[in-house]
């Protein structure tokens, strides 16, 4: 262990400043006389700096400071290690980590980049919409910066914006599995996991239970197309065909084969779970009947890979992400305008169709483990979320059962 004085302690740089009057934060190791600079992704401001010395100091400054003194303690700790000091050695070992480590930006894009490697289009554009949440709220972050008090401020930060909890929830959940993936790899340590009781719990939010009535749903199925106005033609199709084909989301329609096709079922895998649900898939059978089958002779192609023409056999994943992604745009853009026409009172989505598909069949009778499997969900509490609340008819009714002696 050396045994020569060295000083390690982060200071403000006030030889240059930022745009906004912050200024650079740097370790600063000195040896006998001599002084080296380094960054720690940090930039206060003066009355910033001041605060951070004081007794009461909260919220992002607070992290700050954590992250100051575990900078102080690690550095004091490696020039110590090393035998014979010297400030190149020391800035071999101090900042001997991976560099996609470097910084939580680094650290998502190595994320996203083993993501996209796997053709999962729809989960890297998720990390990447959170990736830019975090760094809007803090541009310099590191991981040793994610502390419980550090997730709650962003929590506040973001309520403020008018996010919701459910959206929180999304950004942290992918947050978590960055640094899970950090700690295998020994880049963050076990013992300061920011996660979990007593820390910070991830909201789960609660969705908006939408669902329509069965006299809404007969408002549609009746409704009258322009029939010289594709979208709109095509919107009321496909629309119907999530509601009838056990609540079918369009990226799984968009993926439908004709191989998937029998003469009773149309019977398909969920593009959702394809990938994290490998060894046990679960296939989901649809009961096809005349109005599903009207729709598949309407706009089926005869001679393509798919049966709608809504993706490409050569499209990559993400191509097809894009246009199943335009598709919904453009198909919930016309039903919201047929909803405003038969005076709904709620946006009619395709969303709104397989959530309608599911509390249907429950004000019905039918079971939570049939929905569940008609939904394809591996667990029963998903299948939960999804339906609606029973109205006051529905609720009187059921009520009749604890007097009928």
């Amino acid at each position: 262990m050396n045994s020569i004085n060295i000083l390690c302690q982060v200071v403000p740089d006030t030889r240059r400043s930022t745009n906004e009057k912050k200024f650079p934060l740097k370790l600063r190791v000195t040896f006998k006389g001599l002084r080296r600079y380094y960054s720690t992704g940090h930039a206060v401001t003066v009355d910033e700096w001041e605060k951070l010395n004081s007794s009461d100091v909260k919220g992002r400054l607070r992290s700050i400071r954590n992250d100051i003194a575990n900078i102080e303690k690690n550095a004091l700790r490696v020039a110590n290690q090393l035998t014979i000091f010297s400030f190149n050695e020391f800035q071999n070992t101090f900042f001997d980590k991976p560099i996609q480590y470097q910084s939580l930006e680094s650290c998502f894009k190595k994320m996203i980049k083993d993501i996209k490697c796997q053709e999962r289009a729809g989960t890297a554009t998720a990390y990447e919409t959170a990736m830019g949440s975090f760094q809007k709220y803090s541009p310099n972050a590191k991981l040793p910066n994610i502390s419980p008090a550090f997730l709650h401020s962003y929590e506040k930060w973001m309520l403020e914006k008018g996010k919701s909890l459910t959206t929180v929830g999304i950004y942290m959940r992918a947050l978590r599995a960055v640094i899970n993936i950090a700690i295998a790899d020994q880049c963050f340590s076990q013992s300061h996991y920011p996660f979990g009781r007593g820390k910070y719990i991830i909201p789960t939010g609660k969705k908006a239970k939408r669902s329509l009535q069965i006299a809404d749903i007969k408002k549609i199925f009746e409704y009258q197309p322009d029939p010289k106005n594709f979208f709109e033609c095509r919107s009321l199709a496909f629309w119907k065909f999530t509601y009838l084909a056990n609540g079918i989301n369009m990226a799984d329609i968009a993926h439908l084969k004709w191989k998937d096709l029998s003469e009773e079922t149309i019977s398909f895998y969920r593009q959702k779970t394809i990938l994290s649900n490998r060894q046990n898939p679960v296939r989901i059978e649809i009961i096809r009947n005349d109005r599903i089958n009207e729709i598949i002779s309407k706009w089926s192609v005869r001679d393509g890979h798919y049966l709608f023409d809504i993706i490409s056999v050569n499209d990559n994943a993400f191509c097809a992400k894009a246009k199943v992604t335009q598709f919904i745009k453009i198909t919930n853009k016309w039903m919201k305008k047929i909803a405003a026409v038969l005076e709904l009172n709620i946006p009619v989505t395709t969303y709104v169709a397989r959530h309608s598909f599911s509390t249907i069949l429950l004000r019905n009778g039918a079971t939570v483990e049939f929905i569940s499997e008609s939904l394809g969900h591996s667990d029963i509490k998903t299948t939960q979320n999804y339906l609606g609340s029973f109205d006051i008819e529905t609720k009187r009714e059921r009520m009749k059962a604890l007097t009928n002696f």
